[in-house]
């Protein structure tokens, strides 16, 4: 148990110099769920382990972030994983982080927030692939691992702050321009520094990784039922 303890805490260290606090004194908590799930994420069927999250935060982590960092947040997604409800108690700050309008405030000068974010993404999943497929995109977004972008412009925006694309020179957004003709001008740009981009098929969540990586990668996530391709 102590060591557990002094791993979290650890792990909360490194988090909290990551990002900075979100301001507690404008926001009030409110949950729209009425009803959260009891039972925690069962591994029963799934072939998914916490070895496989460690592999993917190495092959996607390594070059820019220490072994140690690359435990601690392995040990992240792990918790959020097996015990939604305690991360969000041990990392409230990263929880409250993944929410869309967690620095939004309304009208009145306040901003109503879920208390307990991966618990409620738990509850509205539908089943534990759907909902470690979120947790994960959620977590790894935080550290520029991986990205969302529903449209070009955010395309650009995120690829400026995905670590292995970030000194990219980028040309502006075309009228033309969607999510993946983006990625595929932006494929080009990189294939000669052995990189590749993957997006998630049917999705908007997707990735910059080594070429040599892509079929390592691509079958951890299988084990998801996380499939990604090329754009």
């Amino acid at each position: 148990m102590k060591r557990i303890l002094l791993l979290l805490i650890a792990v909360m260290a490194f988090s909290y110099s990551s990002y900075a606090q979100p301001d507690y004194s404008i926001i009030t908590f409110k949950s729209k769920i009425h009803y959260y799930k009891k039972t925690k994420p069962s591994f029963k069927e799934i072939e998914f382990k916490k070895e496989d999250i460690q592999r993917i935060v190495t092959i996607l982590g390594e070059d820019f972030y220490s072994t140690e960092e690359i435990d601690e947040l392995t040990e992240k997604i792990w918790l959020s994983f097996i015990d939604p409800e305690k991360f969000d108690y041990v990392f409230k700050d990263l929880a409250i982080r993944t929410l869309p309008n967690w620095n939004k405030v309304n009208a009145v000068g306040t901003i109503i927030l879920e208390p307990n974010p991966f618990l409620a993404y738990w509850t509205e999943s539908d089943g534990e692939l759907q909902y470690f497929q979120k947790a994960m995109y959620l977590i790894l977004i935080q550290y520029n691992i991986l990205a969302y972008s529903e449209d070009a412009k955010s395309t650009r925006a995120s690829l400026q702050k995905l670590l292995y694309t970030k000194e990219l020179p980028l040309r502006g957004v075309w009228s033309s321009d969607w999510t993946n003709s983006y990625l595929q001008y932006t494929q080009k740009l990189i294939e000669n520094k052995n990189l590749s981009i993957l997006i998630a098929k049917g999705n908007y969540q997707y990735l910059v990784c080594k070429t040599n990586d892509v079929e390592e990668l691509t079958a951890l996530f299988k084990k998801m039922s996380w499939n990604f391709v090329a754009p």
